[in-house]
């Protein structure tokens, strides 16, 4: 594979290298922090996924290519509408409707919630001097 086709999904490479380095312990809670971080950023603002912003027919949305889970496609109006589904005043129910769509856009959501669990986690056993590398 060339490295043009491996790049968009840079996030994942991460991803899968701080769970091993998590099961293996060879990298310390500041180490897994910043990666599990960079994986989280790549989850929310660059994972291929359909876009999923509400479009005018009845219960549909849009199909378009996106990028993250808080980005919307190319549309200026799903650029925010995606993002503000989410956090303003949003019930559960919709709000999970929205995060787990389709099942890419599921483990995009889910991928993006475990790194953002594991960030915080790090950075608190960091902060606590618990933890370690082996």
């Amino acid at each position: 594979m060339s490295g043009k086709k491996i790049w968009p999904y840079w996030g994942l490479v991460v991803f899968v290298f701080a769970i091993t380095a998590w099961l293996t312990s060879d990298v310390g809670p500041a180490g897994l922090a910043g990666l599990f971080g960079l994986s989280c950023l790549w989850f929310l603002l660059q994972a291929p996924i359909p876009c999923g912003a509400p479009i005018r027919a009845a219960g549909r949305s849009c199909r378009n290519n996106a990028r993250g889970v808080l980005r919307g496609c190319h549309l200026e109006q799903h650029k925010w509408q995606r993002a503000r589904g989410l956090f303003v005043r949003p019930s559960w129910r919709r709000a999970c409707g929205a995060l787990f769509a389709t099942p890419v856009t599921g483990l995009t959501s889910l991928g993006g919630i475990v790194t953002l669990v594991s960030t915080v986690l790090n950075i608190v056993l960091s902060v606590l001097g618990k933890g370690g590398g082996g």
